[in-house]
C-alpha cells in the first residue's frame, strides 16, 4: 500500500519541480525583455509565470516593476497592489530584503504621481530594512527636497488664493459701495426732481392766486367806480329833481301872481 503513495508523492514533486524551472524560464525570458525596455513583453512572460504559480513572490516582484514602468495609471494602482501583498508576506517571514525593495518600488510609485509625503516615507521604510541601499537614501533625500518645494508651493497658492479672494471681496465691496452710491444718487435725483416740481406748482399757485387776487382787486375797483358814477347819477338826478320841483314852484306861484314879474 505504501509504494503508490510514494509514487505518487514522486510525480507530485516531479511536476512541481518542472513547473517551477518554467517559472523561472519564464522569469529570465521576461528579464531580458524588460532589460531592453520591451515592457509589455516582459509583462506578458511574468503573468504566464504567475498562471502557473500565482504565488511566486519573484515573479510578483517583477510583474510589479515593469507595470511601474509602463506609466499607466492603472498598471501603477495594480503594481501598488502587488506590492502590498509582497511586503506583508516578507514581513511575517522577516525577508527583510523583499521587503525593501517592495518598499523602495512603492517610493518609485509616489514619486511617479507626486505623492512625495508617501515617497518620503516608503523610502525612509526600505532604508531601515536595507541600510546599504545608496539609491533608496539617494531617493529618500530628493523626495523630502520635493515634498518640501511641494509644501511651498501650496502655501504660496494658499496665500495666493487667500489674497485672491481678500481683493476679490475688496472688489466686491467696491461694487456694492459704487451701486449703493448710485442707488442714493439716483434717490437725491428723484427727490430733486419731486422737490423742483412741488415748487412749480406752489410758484403756479402762487402766480394764480396772485393773478386772482389783482383780478379781484380790479373787479373791485370796476365795481366802486360804477357804484361812484351811479352814485353821481342819482345825486344828478336829485338835483335835477330838485331843480325841476323848485321851477314848477316857481311857474305855479308866478302864475298865482305871488311873485312879482320882474
Amino acid at each position: 500500500m505504501k509504494k503508490p503513495i510514494l509514487l505518487f508523492a514522486c510525480l507530485t514533486l516531479f511536476a512541481s519541480a518542472a513547473a517551477q524551472r518554467e517559472v523561472r524560464s519564464l522569469d529570465r525570458s521576461g528579464n531580458e525583455k524588460y532589460a531592453d525596455k520591451h515592457y509589455q513583453d516582459a509583462e506578458l512572460d511574468y503573468r504566464r509565470a504567475l498562471a502557473i504559480n500565482q504565488n511566486d513572490s519573484v515573479a510578483r516582484f517583477n510583474l510589479a516593476t515593469t507595470l511601474i514602468r509602463q506609466q499607466d495609471q492603472a498598471k501603477l494602482a495594480e503594481a501598488d497592489s502587488l506590492l502590498n501583498g509582497l511586503i506583508m508576506e516578507s514581513e511575517q517571514q522577516g525577508q527583510r530584503l523583499t521587503s525593501a525593495r517592495s518598499l523602495y518600488q512603492k517610493g518609485e510609485i509616489a514619486m511617479m504621481t507626486q505623492q512625495y509625503d508617501q515617497a518620503v516615507t516608503a523610502f525612509k521604510e526600505s532604508l531601515k530594512r536595507n541600510p546599504s541601499d545608496d539609491d533608496a537614501r539617494f531617493n529618500y533625500l530628493l523626495a523630502r527636497k520635493l515634498l518640501e518645494k511641494q509644501q511651498q508651493e501650496q502655501q504660496n497658492q494658499d496665500q495666493n488664493k487667500e489674497q485672491n479672494k481678500d481683493q476679490q471681496q475688496k472688489q466686491d465691496q467696491k461694487q456694492q459701495q459704487q451701486q449703493q452710491n448710485k442707488e442714493e444718487q439716483q434717490q437725491q435725483n428723484q427727490q430733486q426732481q419731486q422737490d423742483q416740481q412741488q415748487k412749480q406748482q406752489e410758484q403756479q399757485q402762487q402766480q394764480q392766486n396772485q393773478q386772482m387776487s389783482e383780478d379781484q382787486r380790479q373787479s373791485i375797483l370796476e365795481q366802486n367806480e360804477r357804484d361812484e358814477k351811479e352814485t353821481q347819477s342819482r345825486v344828478m338826478r336829485r338835483q335835477l329833481d330838485k331843480d325841476k320841483d323848485k321851477k314848477r314852484e316857481m311857474e305855479i306861484r308866478r302864475m298865482n301872481g305871488t311873485l312879482k314879474d320882474w
